[in-house]
Formats: C-alpha cells, structure tokens, sequence
C-alpha cells in the first residue's frame, strides 16, 4: 500500500473517531429536541459524513445503464460524465447513526467503509430521480429507492471502468449488449 494510501486510511480513521464522539455527546440533545431541531443536527451529522474522505474503494460496481449509455461513442452526449451517488442518503444515515447506542470510532469506520461511504455511478439526472425516495422517513433501502427512481443499475468489473470512461466501444457494447438481453422489461 502507498503512503498517499496509508495517510487516506489515517484520515479516515480520524474523521471516524471524530464523528463518533460527536455523535455520541449530541445524542442527549437529539433526544429531547423537537422535529425541527433534529432535522437540524440530522443536517449536521450528515455534512460530516461528506467530509469524510472518500475511500479508495467507495464504488461499489454499480453503474446505472442510462449512465453507460450515455458513454456509448454514438449516444450523442459530447462529454458524459458520471454522479457519485451515495448508496444510503446522508440524513438517513445519520438518524442511524444517532440512534446506535454502541457507536464508536472503530465501528464508525466500519460503517463508513462498508456501507456510508459507498458510491453507485448514475447520470446527474438520475441522481436528481433518486432524492425523493432517499428522504428520512420515506428511504426504506437503496434498491428501493432506485427502483421507485426507475434506475437500472448493472454490475460492472472493476477493470472495465477506465476503458468505459474512454468510451471503449467494445466494453460498453458487451455490457449494453448483456444487460439489454437480460432486462426485466
């Protein structure tokens, strides 16, 4: 592993520990505020999720088809560009967070690794879709949430990512190919 790789890691692990201590502290606060006030805090501890560093490996080889598509050479899009969509909302993961009485640095990383930081590759317009049903109290998991947004997503070997941000027209060709004779439609 590299140092630049190392020092990620550190930070995360930082940010983690942080953000468990404060999440710990404000959870008497949350608890007797009211709506507003919580939504606030939720606000709060969902920014400090974003300003975790991103892990090195927060795709979670997923992209969307509509986002491939939009990579094909002929789709007409002059520079296509990918939306990391974070797999669960912020504000929800932070009522979560808020709510586990066992919280600390260690399993805040954990979480974080494994489910908080994790990204799906989507077009901007398909993120946008996706807000609605990713709101506290409505979000009862991703895959619903992409399904109800009318979101395809497709697994994608983790090898064929740059060749698609090329435009590789024989990668993007197998996945469209696969994928469009095994859709559900």
């Amino acid at each position: 592993m590299t140092e630049k790789a190392l020092k990620r890691i550190a930070k995360i692990e930082q940010r983690c520990a942080t953000l468990a201590d404060v999440v710990s502290s404000i959870r008497s606060v949350y608890s007797k505020s009211n709506d507003t006030q919580k939504e606030y805090i939720e606000t709060m501890i969902g920014a400090a999720i974003w300003y975790i560093p991103k892990p090195q490996d927060a795709w979670t080889g997923f992209i969307s088809f509509a986002a491939l598509k939009a990579f094909h050479p002929d789709s007409g899009v002059a520079k296509p560009k990918f939306s990391e969509e974070h797999v669960y909302p912020r504000k929800v993961a932070a009522r979560i967070l808020l709510s586990n009485e066992e919280l600390n640095g260690k399993s805040m990383v954990s979480l974080f690794l494994e489910k908080y930081g994790k990204v799906h590759y989507l077009t901007s317009d398909e993120n946008k879709a996706a807000q609605p049903h990713q709101r506290v109290g409505v979000f009862t998991s991703p895959d619903n949430a992409y399904i109800k947004a009318g979101i395809e997503l497709i697994p994608v070997m983790t090898e064929d990512l740059n060749q698609i941000k090329k435009r590789d027209r024989s990668v993007i060709d197998k996945y469209l190919y696969y994928n469009k004779e095994n859709r559900n439609v």
